[in-house]
């Protein structure tokens, strides 16, 4: 009996750990996916003959459209997005930067468990010209 308590306790910490790799792994990639999605739209948006602002980009990360309020997928917060423009407009290098920082996702895992803040995300993709 004692073999399989501690076999089981090793047995859920490595369930609870993928499950929290997975998890964690998922949140990152739909952020990266957002702000990406979210910098493509701002460098064809800037470009054509119907301009949009820094904050229609912003609102693309947070609610996938250019209106919403409130936190946004997955409970971003709106504090943690920053869109700006960096370069000469119609420029060569004239571009749109996306950064997520300071979100935070919780874990599950005996000796991981918690709240914790995830890696920064940068997007920088040029405006169409």
């Amino acid at each position: 009996m004692i073999e399989a308590t501690l076999t089981l306790m090793l047995f859920l910490i490595l369930l609870f750990g993928i499950f929290d790799f997975g998890f964690t792994l998922f949140l990152h990639q739909t952020f990266v996916h957002q702000a990406r999605s979210a910098a493509r739209y701002g460098s064809v948006c800037l470009a054509g003959p119907v301009t949009c602002t820094t904050e229609d980009i912003k609102n693309m990360v947070l609610y996938n459209r250019t209106t919403g309020s409130g936190k946004g997928i997955m409970g971003l917060p709106p504090e943690a997005v920053t869109v700006t423009r960096e370069g000469t407009p119609g420029k060569r290098d004239d571009r749109i930067v996306v950064e997520i920082a300071g979100y935070s996702f919780f874990a599950i895992t005996p000796g991981w468990a918690g709240s914790h803040t995830g890696r920064p995300i940068r997007v920088s993709i040029p405006v169409e010209n």
